[in-house]
């Protein structure tokens, strides 16, 4: 009789396994969660790495588009049909194209209400109250995200 006693009763044996069974599938359906949120946060992780590098290189450019746009606007008149200085607007325009691509925009100032997110005030002049009249170096942003403020001069309501 001992040996039948340690021998479970075949219901108790099945309902013990289906036990087993809905522990373990828990178990799996709870890894699969952690496996979808880590692949969720490292793919959004590596997104903000790639645009902080990109941040990164398209601020050092800036001083360099401000350099091209300012040289094509005080371009000599006798100078702006040569086609050298067509080749370099060219080549001008094809990097902000390539750049605004991948988010780069620039801020449109001028004429437009005083913005201290996306404006640095320099100074004031004649001009409709806290209405830019001068935009003295472009602003931009990434990706809806101010990278440099425009340097405005604003209209001072005389």
């Amino acid at each position: 009789m001992g040996a039948m006693s340690d021998q479970k009763d075949p219901a108790q044996a099945q309902n013990d396994g289906g036990d087993e069974l809905a522990k373990l599938k828990e178990l799996a359906a709870r890894a699969q969660a952690d496996l979808q949120n880590a692949k969720a946060r490292m793919e959004k992780e590596g997104q903000e790495i790639r645009s902080f590098a990109m941040q990164g290189l398209i601020e050092k450019l800036l001083p360099t588009i401000s350099n091209f746009q300012r040289a094509f606007e005080h371009l000599p008149e006798e100078l702006s049909d040569h086609d050298w200085i067509k080749g370099l607007y060219a080549t001008e325009q094809q990097l902000m194209a390539d750049l605004q691509s991948v988010g780069l925009q620039k801020i449109e100032s001028m004429g437009q209400a005083v913005d201290p997110q996306i404006h640095e005030v320099l100074q004031a002049a004649e001009g409709e109250k806290d209405i830019i009249v001068q935009v003295l170096e472009e602003g931009y942003s990434l990706n809806g995200k101010t990278i440099r403020p425009a340097k405005v001069i604003v209209g001072s309501g005389e």
